[in-house]
């Protein structure tokens, strides 16, 4: 069982990351009073850290490992937020997938799902394993549990590609050679995946307007003969409709008089900009199409 296993620390009131608390005691490095003092915070059962370490998603991915079953792979979301996509947030369960001939316990904090796992499938990390990038992408896919939307998970996955760090013949090639629950959805968001997409809310509203029979190209470039105006988030271009999402960063700095002096500019060749909010996104997403179909019927 994980709770076997050992980090490397320095004494007392200097672990450098996440520990076992009753391995502390027993090897008398703190008393459990000194673990109750407010000097260390309890990440799971049994595993503490330093109060002053920032506790973030990746910090709860290697004290969870320390007890989760033997043989448990750190996957999905979780595995690329350590890989350098922090697509969990800090409170977020930790994913694992476990071995279908193993049992496992529950772990408050954790997801664990019991699958099929081949030796291609992971690879060691720290004191157990973690999924290979195939793997874990095919987990963000399939994984409908933590109701993740299906337009978020393309935009994981449009991140990923866009990225290099998943290869799409590769990708397409290891999708189709699996039956794992949920390989249909895979499939499907990888249909509509672009690793052309420069953010996840960006791939959101294309997928969105795609499920919906609304296709817009992303990053489409807009010149006046030879002189480039700008590049707009998506776009129709037979309606030359342009559909962009603002974040809270467009409203900082020179951004808005920046962005209104590209748009009017694309304006003045006959464009329409529709520009989507994050309430709008994710608050009502299907008003938010209704608006762009309206638009586009206009238009024709």
């Amino acid at each position: 069982m994980g709770h076997r296993r050992v980090v490397s620390r320095n004494l007392t009131s200097e672990f450098s990351g996440p520990f076992l608390g009753s391995h502390a005691v027993s090897e008398g490095d703190l008393t459990r009073a000194q673990l109750r003092s407010g000097l260390y915070n309890r990440l799971f059962q049994d595993v503490y850290a330093p109060a002053g370490i920032r506790q973030d998603h990746g910090l709860r991915c290697k004290a969870a490992a320390l007890v989760v079953p033997d043989g448990a792979v750190l996957t999905g979301c979780s595995a690329a937020t350590v890989r350098g996509f922090p697509f969990a947030l800090a409170d977020d369960p930790v994913e694992f997938v476990v071995p279908e001939q193993e049992g496992f316990h529950g772990l408050c904090g954790a997801h664990l799902r019991r699958t099929r796992l081949l030796g291609e499938d992971f690879e060691p990390w720290r004191d157990g394993r973690i999924a290979t990038p195939l793997r874990m992408t095919m987990d963000i896919l399939t994984n409908t549990r933590l109701h993740r939307s299906f337009p978020r998970v393309v935009g994981f996955l449009d991140v990923l590609l866009r990225a290099g760090f998943v290869d799409r013949d590769a990708l397409e090639g290891y999708l189709r050679s699996r039956h794992d629950h949920g390989i249909v959805r895979a499939r499907q968001a990888f249909a509509l995946s672009d690793g052309r997409a420069e953010s996840i809310p960006e791939s959101e509203v294309r997928v969105w307007l795609n499920l919906h029979d609304i296709e817009a190209e992303p990053q489409v470039e807009v010149y006046r003969d030879d002189h480039f105006l700008g590049r707009l988030d998506l776009a129709i271009r037979e309606a030359k409709l342009a559909i962009e999402y603002d974040g809270a960063w467009h409203l900082e700095g020179e951004q808005p008089r920046l962005d209104a002096r590209r748009r009017a500019l694309i304006e003045a060749e006959g464009w329409e900009f529709i520009v989507i909010t994050k309430e709008e996104l994710y608050v009502d997403p299907k008003a938010m199409v209704h608006r762009v179909r309206a638009a586009l019927a206009a238009r024709v």
